[in-house]
């Protein structure tokens, strides 16, 4: 082989070892973003399901007072997202309770390493999730009235189904 040839494959290889010193740390970067896009989107999912979740819970049957539906849903609303969450800091959640409704609100800031760099720099960026969940309290013995007073005037109710 000649003298030309041999300095064309070095060239060759050169030319490879500059492309990979380019491409392999965008490759890199990208693989990275998306595992936390990943961690940003199950954490999102955990904490929408989490929110309705400790709201019905504060709507059971076996509640009797705003008071009680206000400690259950509480309770609920810590324990149901323990240890779940992936890429999150600075977690809040928040409980209401009305007549009707039983409310449960989460708060968090996303915790990851680039978009916290970049939120530095960019003050209008804003990396958080707000979650809620909300569920209507339950009444048995006005809703019975109800439904009774609607079965008095004709329509569908009919309380010989509920005895089979």
């Amino acid at each position: 082989m000649s003298y030309i040839g041999k300095t064309l494959k070095k060239r060759e290889k050169a030319y490879f070892t500059v492309e990979a010193a380019l491409i392999l740390p965008l490759v890199i970067l990208f693989t990275t973003v998306m595992i936390f896009m990943a961690f940003y989107v199950h954490d999102r999912c955990i904490m929408e399901q989490s929110a309705y979740e400790a709201a019905l819970r504060g709507t059971q049957n076996s509640i009797k007072d705003g008071q009680e539906a206000y400690n259950v849903a509480q309770i609920a609303a810590g324990r149901i997202t323990d240890e779940r969450l992936f890429a999150l800091k600075d977690f809040t959640y928040s409980v209401e309770v009305t007549a009707d409704n039983v409310r449960v609100a989460y708060h968090c800031k996303i915790n990851m390493p680039l978009i916290s760099w970049l939120g530095e720099y960019i003050d209008a960026l804003d990396f958080s999730i707000d979650a809620a969940g909300e569920a209507k309290r339950i009444r048995q013995v006005q809703d019975i009235r109800f439904f009774r007073a609607i079965n008095g005037k004709g329509l569908i109710w009919d309380e010989s189904r509920d005895a089979k």
